[in-house]
């Protein structure tokens, strides 16, 4: 918005008001989308000009054409960005995928070594104590643990809180002889069973869970 003084008709405004006119800078005209050049105006488009065109402009005025012409259906300028652009993001996509699968892994190997171990430890302390645990059962067998007795209900509970840790005794006469289970310290041939049998246990044999902390020494009878 400009002022305008040379514009005559003073009889119609107050005196004093200045006289103002509008000019029309748009750069696209928006009867028909041509492009008008910088500066021009709707009085001086008939009239041509020498100065360059604004590529913005140009390209404002192209894309107004392809509107008015129905081009809505035409590929735009930067399509091959967007491709590029989409295949990014599935190469990407791709990649976390992957990097979460071997995160995955990674947390179940950390994660079974960690149980591993744990076991291992559990099984040594267990071991350890099997010793104690064979005197218990000898004072058993020589009366020296009478039920009632403090004594006796402290040794129930020792093997109750290792049997809780999975710690199980095994190996009784009358038992099929097992080499995986058993360690035979004596034999007695006999024609009477098909197979070895347990008839006589030395040493019971203590388990967690499936392994085996020490077979049970055992007398066998069976087959020569």
């Amino acid at each position: 918005m400009t002022e305008d003084r040379s514009t005559p008709d003073d009889a119609e405004r107050p005196e004093g008001e200045p006289r103002f006119s509008f000019t029309d800078k748009r750069k696209v005209n928006p009867e028909d989308g041509s492009v008008r050049s910088s500066g021009a105006t709707p009085a001086a488009e008939g009239q041509g000009s020498a100065e360059p065109v604004d590529p913005i402009d140009a390209e404002a005025a192209k894309l107004f054409e392809q509107a008015a012409q129905g081009g809505d259906d035409s590929v735009p300028a930067d399509a091959g960005r967007v491709a590029e652009l989409e295949g990014q993001v599935i190469e990407l996509t791709e990649q976390l995928k992957r990097e979460q699968a071997e995160y995955v892994n990674s947390r179940r190997r950390i994660e079974g070594a960690a149980e591993v171990s744990k076991e291992a430890a559990v099984a040594r302390v267990l071991g350890s104590l099997i010793g104690v645990l064979d005197d218990v059962e000898l004072g058993r067998q020589h009366g020296d643990i009478p039920e009632g007795t403090p004594f006796h209900s402290i040794a129930q509970k020792l093997e109750e809180v290792l049997g809780s840790h999975g710690l199980k005794r095994f190996g009784a006469v009358g038992e099929q002889f097992d080499p995986n289970l058993h360690e035979a310290l004596m034999h007695e041939d006999a024609d009477d069973v098909q197979t070895a049998t347990i008839s006589l246990v030395m040493q019971p044999g203590y388990a967690m869970h499936d392994r085996i902390l020490r077979p049970a020494r055992v007398g066998t009878r069976g087959p020569a």
